[in-house]
C-alpha cells in the first residue's frame, strides 16, 4: 500500500478510465467526507483539494465529484483517502460503487458525502481479504421511463460507526455467515445467445450497472436487462429468483420471458434477462400522471398486496416455492399494467429463505445482520441494525410488510374518492415533505427510528367515515414500529378487499 500511494494521486487515475466523466459546465459545487491515512506518504495533501467545513467534510468548488480509495484488512474496509477529486469533471453515479485496483477500491460519485459509504455492485472480494459475500447486491430499478431516481442504500456494504475511542471503524455488515439463509444455487443459468430477440432502444447504460433496453421478442415487445461480465453474479442471481417463480405465473410478479447471451458486436459478451413490456411504466410514473378513483386504487393496493403476500407463501404442492423476501419494495421497482394492476419487479436484492440460520451461533450483535435495499423504504429495524435474528425469515418478510405501508399510502394518497373536493394533492415519494428528495441514513434513523415518523396526510381525508380510517389503521398496522405487531401482507390483502366494496 505504501509504494501504492507514495506516487501521490497517481493511483486516482485509474478511476477516469472507470468511472463515466460528463463535461463541466458551471460545477456548483459539492460536500465530501474527508480522511488522509497519515502512515500513508502523498504528494499533495487532499486537504488542499477543496475547503475545510468542518473535521471529516471537505467543499469542493472545482468538482462535482467526491472520490475514495479504501482497503481492506481482516475483513473490514478502512479509509485510505477521501476527499474531492482534484481535476474539473462531473461524476454520473450518485453513489459510491468501487472498482478494484492492485487490492484497492477506488470510486467517484456526485452527491453530498457520497464518498463516506461504499455500495458494492456484487463486486467478488478475494475470500483471504473479506468474509463470504452473503447476497449483497445493487438494485436495478424498473423505471422504464427513465424519471430521476434517488440514490439506493445497500448496507451489506457497510457503515461507518463510533467506537468509544471516539475513532470511526468502517465495518463490513454481513459479518454472520449467511450462505444458508439463501438456497444453494447450483442451478446454471442460460448462456447461449437469445434466439429472436432484437434490442430497439437503450433505457438507461450504465458503466456499473446492468443496461436497461426495450426490445422485441417473436414479435412480442419486451424489456430487458443487460448484463455487463463484471455483473456475471448478479444475472445468474436474479435468473434464479425469477425462474423459482416463473412455473407458477403469478399475474402479479414479473414474468420472464427469456435468458442468455447476447449475439454479437458490444454486448455479445454480455447476458440478457428478457422480461415481459408494461407500457404504464413504474407505480411512481403512473401515480405521477394519474389520480385514481376508489375502485382503481383498491385494484392497485390489493394486487401489489397479493403479489407480495405470494412472494412470501411457502408452496410444496404441484410446483414448489419457498419463502422469498423481496427485500427492495419501492414506488419504482413496482411496475402497472393496463388495467391499473401492480406488478413486482426487479429481484435484484431478494433471498431465498429455506432452513434459515446462521453458522455462527455465539455472536449476539444484532448489527452485524445485514441490510438492503432503498433507503427511503427501510424499515426502522432495518435502519438501526436490528433485525430479530431468532427468526430471519419474519423479520425479512415483515420488513417487506412495511414497505408495503408505504407504497400503499402512496397509492391512496392520490385517490380523489378520499377528498372532500375530489382532488388529491400532487405525488409525492413517501418522507419527501419531511426529508426532501435525498435522506440521509442519519436523517431517517432520526424520524423513523427514533421519533417514530410516518406518513402524514399532506392534505386531509374526508372526515370521520368509517372507511378512511378503517384503511388508515391497515396502513398504520404494516408500519407498525414493532414488527412483530405488523399485518402479515396475507392478512393485508384481505383487509383491503374487504374495504374495496364499500365506497368512500
Amino acid at each position: 500500500m505504501m509504494g501504492l500511494l507514495s506516487m501521490g494521486l497517481g493511483c486516482i487515475l485509474f478511476l477516469i478510465n472507470s468511472a463515466v466523466l460528463l463535461p463541466v459546465a458551471h460545477p456548483k459545487g459539492i460536500l465530501c467526507a474527508l480522511f488522509e491515512n497519515a502512515s500513508i506518504p502523498v504528494r499533495t495533501p487532499v486537504s488542499h483539494f477543496g475547503e475545510l467545513k468542518e473535521p471529516g467534510k471537505i467543499y469542493c468548488r472545482e468538482s462535482n465529484c467526491c472520490m475514495g480509495i479504501w482497503s481492506v484488512s481482516d475483513g473490514n474496509f478502512q479509509p485510505v483517502l477521501l476527499s474531492c477529486f482534484p481535476s474539473s469533471a462531473v461524476c454520473r453515479s450518485t453513489h459510491c460503487t468501487p472498482v478494484v485496483k492492485q487490492s484497492m477500491y477506488h470510486c467517484l460519485c456526485s452527491s453530498d458525502m457520497c464518498n463516506a459509504n461504499i455500495t458494492f455492485l456484487h463486486q467478488q472480494i478475494p475470500a483471504a481479504q473479506a468474509e463470504p459475500e452473503g447476497c449483497a447486491h445493487w438494485n436495478q430499478s424498473c423505471d422504464w421511463a427513465a424519471t430521476a431516481r434517488e440514490r439506493p442504500w445497500n448496507a451489506s456494504g457497510f457503515t461507518i460507526r463510533k467506537l468509544k475511542r471516539g475513532c470511526l471503524l468502517i465495518r463490513k455488515e454481513n459479518a454472520l455467515e449467511h450462505q444458508e439463509l439463501l438456497t444453494q444455487e447450483k442451478d446454471t443459468p442460460p448462456s447461449l445467445p437469445v434466439d429472436g430477440l432484437i434490442l430497439l432502444q437503450v433505457l438507461r447504460e450504465d458503466t456499473l450497472a446492468a443496461h436497461l433496453w426495450t426490445g422485441v421478442l417473436h414479435g412480442r415487445n419486451v424489456f430487458i436487462k443487460s448484463f455487463p461480465p463484471p455483473l456475471k453474479e448478479l444475472y445468474r442471481h436474479e435468473w434464479r429468483i425469477l425462474s423459482l417463480l416463473a412455473p407458477l405465473q403469478h399475474k402479479n410478479i414479473i414474468c420472464l420471458l427469456a435468458a442468455g447471451s447476447g449475439t454479437g458486436g458490444s454486448l455479445e459478451d454480455h447476458q440478457f434477462l428478457v422480461l415481459q413490456h408494461y407500457p404504464e411504466g413504474s407505480l411512481r410514473n403512473y401515480l405521477t400522471n394519474h389520480t385514481p378513483d376508489w375502485t382503481t386504487a383498491c385494484r392497485m393496493a390489493i394486487s401489489l398486496t397479493r403479489g407480495l403476500a405470494f412472494l412470501h407463501t411457502y408452496i410444496s404442492e404441484d410446483t414448489y416455492k419457498p419463502v422469498i423476501a423481496h427485500r427492495d419494495l419501492n414506488s419504482d421497482n413496482v411496475l402497472v399494467t393496463e388495467d391499473s394492476s401492480c406488478i413486482i419487479s426487479d429481484f435484484g436484492l431478494s433471498v431465498v429463505l429455506e432452513g434459515c440460520r446462521t453458522k455462527n451461533k455465539n455472536i449476539q450483535d444484532p448489527t452485524m445482520i445485514f441490510m438492503a435495499g432503498t433507503l427511503r423504504y427501510m424499515s426502522p429495524e432495518m435502519l438501526d441494525g436490528f433485525l430479530n435474528l431468532k427468526s430471519v425469515e419474519r423479520a425479512l418478510t415483515q420488513a417487506d410488510v412495511y414497505s408495503l405501508g408505504l407504497l400503499l399510502w402512496e397509492i391512496f394518497i392520490r385517490c380523489n374518492d378520499l377528498y372532500e373536493d375530489r382532488q388529491a394533492p400532487d405525488y409525492q415519494v413517501v418522507f419527501l415533505k419531511e426529508l426532501g428528495p435525498n435522506p440521509t441514513l442519519d436523517e431517517l434513523r432520526l424520524l423513523v427510528v427514533e421519533n417514530k415518523g410516518r406518513p402524514q396526510h399532506s392534505k386531509p381525508w374526508r372526515k370521520n367515515t368509517q372507511l378512511s380510517m378503517a384503511l388508515w389503521e391497515t396502513l398504520e398496522d404494516c408500519w407498525d414500529p414493532d414488527s412483530e405487531a405488523r399485518l402479515t401482507a396475507q392478512c393485508a390483502e384481505w383487509r383491503l378487499s374487504n374495504l374495496s366494496s364499500a365506497h368512500p
